[in-house]
Order: C-alpha cells, then structure tokens, then sequence
C-alpha cells in the first residue's frame, strides 16, 4: 500500500484499529523544542480490542471505521487520473448513446439487402440535394466552371486512397478513347445540368433528370445491341411523354427554355451510364475516375482562372461541403446497388423529387407545379416498370435437378 492513497477499501477487515494508529505514530517527527520520546519505554500492557478502538488518533491521520460504527457508510473514493485530478462521473446521454448505437448495429447487420440498399438510396438522394442545393446558392456569383472545378479537385483529393498506391496501373488503361469520352460527357452533363439548376427549380430539375432512364433504354439497343420488346418500347413513350407534360411546351416555344438543358443534361448522363456499362469489362474504377478528374480538370482550369472570383468565407465553407457531399453521394448510390436490387431500388426515384421539393421551397421558396408532379409521376411509373422488366427478363432461369 502507498503513503497518502488510503481510502475505505484499504482499511482491512481487521478491529484491531490500536495497532494502526500506533503505525500512524511513527510517521509524525517531534517538533522542535519538544523532548523525543525515550527510545526504550515501558513495555505497556496489550490494550482490550474495545480499549483500542477508542484510543486517540495521532493528528495528521483519520481513525479507521469501526465495525460496530452504525452511521451512514462513505462512498468510495473515486479514482484519480494523474496528478490528483478527479475525472467527471459519466453522464447518463452518454450510456444511452451506446445503447442506440449497439442497437442501431444490430438492426443493420439484421435488415434485409434491400432495405439496407434503399436506407443508402435515400441518403445519397439526400446529400445530392444538399449539393445541388450549395451549388444554386453559391451560383448567383461564383462562375460555374470554377465551383465545378473546385469541386473536382476536392472529390479528386478524397479519393486519392484509390489509386495513390500505384499511379501506374491506375493510368493503365486499354480504351483511351473511350476514356476521353466518358471525361467529356461528363463535363458537358455537369455545364448543363447545373446551368439549368441556376435558371429552373429544384423540382423541376430533378423531375426531368428522370427521363435518364429512358434514353438509356434506346442507347442501349443501339449501342449495347440488348435486346428491348415492345413493353418496353411502351414505357418508354409514355415516359416522354411525362417529359414533354413537365417542359409545358406552347406555340410560342417552352415555358422555360431552361427546362431542355436539364434534359440534355439527362441525354448526356446517358452517355456516361453507356460508356460506363463498356469500360467495366476490362477497365478498373480508379482508373475511369482517374481519367474523369483529369479531363474535368484540364478543361475548367482556363476559363476558371480567365474569370476567377474570389470566394467569401460562406461561398468557400459551400464549395467544401459541395465537393464532401458529392463524393459522399458517389459513395453511397454505389454501395446502395451493391447491396440492393435495382427492380427494389427504382420505386424510391419519386422521393428523390419530395426531397428536392422539400430544399426548393424551404431555402430558394420554390413552388413546383401541378404539371411538374403529374409528368413526374408518369416519368417514375415508366421507370418503374422499365426496371423491373429489365431485372425479371435478366434473371437466370432456375435450373432444373437433371441439368448439370
């Protein structure tokens, strides 16, 4: 036991409390002027225990508890940390906190794939919106090729990891050309799209970023060679035909000219999903985001410094978190078809255009029409179903006992 950390657990079992405070006597030195004690006393008689247990206590000590004391007993002292510093007792949020988290864990390890992959669906929705949100508010003053390019550079930065081990391999690469032109769709898909978003609401955008979907079905004949019945050949007229209900248009042109950017926007998003479908089978992911970060790069870096504006503090703390989310997005739309099924994941589009709704009206004071919800819902339900018949004519026939 050390000096000057005695507490009421050190104190032992025993009721011989005189035998203590004899070894407290021999630590307290006599002060001066006063005789020291003779070195060879009287031997004294053994005291009773009850006579020890009232004997007097040197100064400096605190007396042991007796046994038969019959107040209140002491808490124990807490544990100190380091020079004589107690630490504050845990708080109760603290214990609740692990608990929500333990429990949070367990419900995820347990969820079903699909519900795990529309649980991240509905995040990456949400950080897109986020950043296309950042994006409109910064793009009254900021030029969009520099808040596209700042944005690369910062993506570009967080997923260094990928491809900083070996700089080679991931410049390796088989379909150059095809390299380059999924770079240029998509930085023209970029310039275009967000230049719609500066001139037509978030809903509206979003809406008519849904006929994606039906351009690649047609790409995909033509390019991909798949093969498309007339089902689907259906949906996907009827989904135009959503398109052209959201754009409004009349005989004096669009309601919106704006409005067509956002769908070219769509036509080269298409292009990027094509191109993509083609490099996968031979090229690696860091490779195709290697060259995409290269391209961004070297065509924004003129027109950025030509007409270079000086961020405010706000417009740089929102050009940050456009570049965080954005990657962020990338990361969980891609783990949300790792983990889902796309026929489950396609139906969760329309809360996509709620969210954007929701941001639009709340920050910007947007208000979506009823013609922008109706073409919208046409534009889902052909997705919907342009999904899900691609998945049930993709899946593999069940194999039968006899076949081997």
């Amino acid at each position: 036991m050390e000096r000057g950390h005695l507490s009421d657990h050190d104190v032992p079992a025993s009721t011989d409390g005189g035998g203590e405070a004899a070894g407290a006597a021999g630590l307290i030195e006599p002060l001066p002027g006063v005789a020291a004690p003779d070195p060879d006393p009287p031997t004294a008689p053994v005291p009773s225990p009850a006579s020890a247990r009232k004997a007097p206590v040197p100064p400096g000590r605190v007396a042991p508890p007796s046994p038969d004391h019959a107040g209140p007993s002491l808490p124990p002292a807490a544990p100190t940390s380091g020079a004589g510093e107690t630490p504050a007792p845990a708080t109760p949020w603290r214990g609740r906190l692990t608990e929500t988290r333990a429990r949070g864990r367990l419900w995820w390890s347990r969820a079903p794939d699909n519900l795990r992959g529309s649980v991240l669906m509905i995040a990456a929705f949400f950080v897109f919106a986020v950043m296309t949100a950042s994006i409109k508010a910064i793009g009254t003053r900021i030029p969009l090729p520099q808040t596209l390019l700042l944005r690369q550079m910062i993506m570009t930065v967080l997923l260094i990891p990928l491809f900083a081990s070996d700089i080679r391999t991931a410049l390796s690469t088989k379909h150059l050309g095809l390299q380059v032109t999924r770079g240029v769709f998509s930085l023209m898909s970029m310039l275009v799209g967000f230049t719609a978003v500066l001139h037509v609401p978030l809903a509206d955008v979003t809406a008519l970023g849904f006929s994606q979907v039906l351009f690649v079905t047609v790409a995909a004949v033509f390019i991909l060679k798949e093969r498309v019945g007339w089902r689907r050949w259906a949906a996907t007229l009827v989904g135009f035909v959503g398109v052209l209900i959201m754009l409004r248009p009349t005989g004096d042109g669009l309601s919106n000219p704006y409005g067509l950017l956002a769908v070219i926007g769509a036509l080269f998003g298409c292009g990027i999903t094509i191109t993509v479908r083609l490099l996968a089978q031979t090229e690696k992911t860091a490779t195709i985001l290697l060259y995409q970060a290269l391209i961004i790069c070297a065509a924004l870096a003129v027109p950025t410094v030509l007409w270079w504006v000086p961020p405010t503090p706000r417009e740089w703390g929102l050009i940050v978190l456009i570049g965080f989310v954005g990657t962020a997005g990338q990361y969980l739309i891609t783990r949300a078809y790792q983990v889902g099924e796309a026929a489950a994941l396609a139906p969760l589009d329309f809360i996509r255009l709620l969210i954007a709704t929701a941001i639009g009206y709340v920050i910007f004071a947007e208000v979506p029409t009823v013609s922008t919800f109706l073409g919208a819902s046409i534009v889902v339900g052909a997705t919907i179903y342009t999904v899900r018949r691609n998945a049930s004519t993709g899946r593999p026939r069940p194999r039968t006992e006899t076949e081997h």
